[in-house]
């Protein structure tokens, strides 16, 4: 039991389970490259809880949602998960759709920008 625990710890010891929202007003103040860090740790955070791996583990950028794990009970988990610690509204289908987790968080990124800040580029599905 103990080779399994330490199998779902990750090398510093963080349970998957623990997950730290960003504040919404702080992602609204901070500028593109910051909101865009803070919401890929919060989306790897999330990921990882649900896949039972360390949020490090997690590839943001080379698989798509649904490769990855997340079906449509996982995908519904984290959509009321994200719209509870966000204050967003997400689409079930954006997050099922996703071509990969950093197209999630490029869709979370624009959420929080203010007019005009940021690179527009991303996500091809409708958040």
């Amino acid at each position: 039991m103990t080779a399994n625990l330490k199998a779902c710890t990750g090398s510093a010891g963080t349970r998957p389970a623990d997950v730290t929202a960003p504040d919404p007003g702080a992602l609204a103040a901070a500028d593109h490259g910051e909101r865009t860090r803070l919401l890929d740790q919060y989306v790897r955070q999330e990921l990882g809880r649900i896949l039972g791996i360390a949020p490090h583990r997690v590839d943001t950028t080379g698989r798509p949602m649904n490769s990855l794990g997340i079906g449509s009970i996982a995908g519904l988990e984290l959509q009321h998960r994200m719209e509870a610690a966000l204050g967003v509204e997400l689409h079930l289908q954006m997050l099922l759709l996703a071509n990969s987790a950093a197209e999630l968080v490029d869709c979370l990124v624009r959420k929080f920008a203010p007019a005009g800040d940021g690179p527009r580029h991303g996500a091809s599905v409708p958040v």
